[in-house]
């Protein structure tokens, strides 16, 4: 990684950088914060060599932003909405004008479950704000805030250390899913059935070996993993169409109830919840911003 020293940076290369994102072309970005095209131009040419990266290209849509701009756009909005608050002496939020954008890193699990509900509430109450997901996991979520690439993360992750705050947000257990008229899955679903059975598994590291193996193992069984998918969304769909059976999150099949002949079975073992928390910075922690997306999702997580 290299050394950035910030003293000798002029921040106003970002205020140029967030009007070319914002209006694509060179000379209407130069009317929207005051300068000349030409100068626009020589902080373009100094954001270049700064970033090391062409940043913006010309097309005949106007100057498209690169890979490079389009990954640090969110975060240099964030850093100037933060100091124009600070210079208008105001700790305020309100939703319904904000033009906000947030960054969110969210697990597959998370995002499948919270969302639709998380679209649905911003668009109520704050239909001018944006809002970028990055895909996280257990592994990497931690690491996300902490270089900045997200501002608020939720999932199920490692505990903290003391400069990231986390929140509860519920505890997840477990359920057994399989098609309704599967030949095999009478009342009572006892052990010997459940592991003579066919399982699909969801990894998203493709491992065929997941949480459920290791609760078995600890007692000794196994069951038939026959198939391993990576993404969540997949499982209820492949268990309504096979005779595959899925021991995964209660809170997954929740969206399909409706409309896929499901039966569902407690687990014939003791599987623990796994904590599905959000997490941030401390650095966010008094943004009224942050406050009221935290709030958000707090409360959206009830509903589930």
């Amino acid at each position: 990684m290299k050394a950035v020293n910030i003293a000798r940076i002029d921040l106003n290369l970002l205020v140029v950088f967030d009007a070319l994102v914002a209006e694509g072309h060179a000379t209407r970005a130069a009317e929207r914060i005051g300068l000349t095209q030409p100068a626009v131009s020589h902080a373009l040419n100094r954001l270049r060599t700064l970033f090391g990266d062409p940043l913006f290209v010309r097309s005949p849509r106007g100057m498209v932003p690169t890979p490079a701009a389009l990954d640090a756009a969110p975060a240099i909005r964030s850093i100037l909405e933060q100091v124009e608050g600070v210079l208008r002496g105001s700790r305020t939020f309100a939703p319904e004008e904000s033009r906000r954008q947030f960054v969110l890193g969210l697990s597959d699990y998370a995002a499948y479950v919270l969302l639709p509900r998380l679209m649905a509430r911003t668009e109520r109450e704050a239909p001018n704000i944006s809002l970028v997901i990055r895909n996280t996991s257990h592994g990497v979520g931690l690491q996300m805030l902490e270089e900045g690439s997200v501002e608020l993360i939720a999932g199920n992750f490692p505990g903290p250390p003391s400069h990231i705050c986390e929140e509860l947000l519920y505890e997840e257990d477990f359920v057994c899913a399989g098609r309704g008229d599967h030949p095999a899955l009478a009342d009572p679903l006892d052990l010997d059935r459940y592991l003579s059975l066919r399982h699909l598994q969801v990894s998203t590291r493709g491992n065929p070996h997941g949480y459920v193996d290791a609760v078995l193992a600890e007692r000794g069984l196994k069951r038939k993993v026959a198939v391993t998918v990576g993404h969540f969304l997949m499982a209820p769909f492949l268990v309504g169409s096979s005779d595959l059976v899925a021991t995964e999150p209660r809170r997954l099949f929740g969206p399909v109830v409706s409309r896929l002949p499901l039966r569902f079975f407690p687990p014939p073992i003791d599987i623990p919840p796994f904590r599905v928390v959000q997490a941030w910075h401390t650095r966010h922690d008094a943004d009224p911003g942050h406050q009221w997306l935290r709030r958000v999702v707090r409360e959206i997580s009830q509903q589930t």
